[in-house]
């Protein structure tokens, strides 16, 4: 009897999709070198420092204010107090600013797999099973990145010396940077 072409019946099925508890095999690609890991990591802190730019003009314009403020006989003190809350908010709105940036590169890194910066030079994070880390994962990997890099620059640099090129953020969460 012929099953299609087949004498007799296919000995496997093709494995069922996600969701059965079929998990994908992880990525065949390659590992990401350092040198486009530095340039992500660079391109990413200078997409998150874009967000100070409204805080900075608002500083700008509240320092005028206080230079003119200054320069004004008499009653320059209520526009000089204004002008130094102007620039209190100004400092304020850099932070709120940084950190929206900052955090919606962590939710692309958990949800993509990629933030700006990885996306534009074709990497991707990802876990064991070949899956983006999601939002909550991603937040403490960029926090612990911060971290080390802020306690000791050499630990940022691990992904150099490493036989699968994992940064120490990447061997705390069970992650790896490949080029997508």
């Amino acid at each position: 009897m012929s099953y299609g072409g087949y004498q007799q019946p296919p000995a496997a099925y093709p494995p069922p999709g996600p969701g059965y508890g079929y998990t994908p095999p992880p990525p065949t690609v390659g590992y990401a070198g350092f040198g486009k890991r530095l340039l992500a990591y660079i391109v990413d802190r200078i997409i998150d420092s874009l967000g100070a730019i409204p805080g900075v003009i608002l500083a700008i314009v509240g320092a005028g204010l206080a230079v003119g403020a200054s320069a004004q006989p008499g009653g320059g003190a209520d526009v000089g107090a204004a002008a130094f809350g102007i620039v209190f908010l100004a400092y304020g709105l850099v932070f709120v600013g940084v950190l929206a940036i900052w955090l919606y590169n962590c939710y692309l890194l958990g949800r993509d797999g990629a933030s700006l910066g990885k996306k534009m030079l074709g990497l991707k994070v990802l876990d064991p099973t070949g899956q983006p880390l999601g939002f909550g994962r991603a937040i403490l990997r960029e926090l612990v990145k911060s971290v080390l890099g802020g306690v000791c620059f050499i630990l940022l640099l691990w992904p150099l010396w490493d036989d699968q090129k994992q940064g120490l953020q990447d061997k705390l969460f069970n992650t790896h940077v490949y080029d997508a």
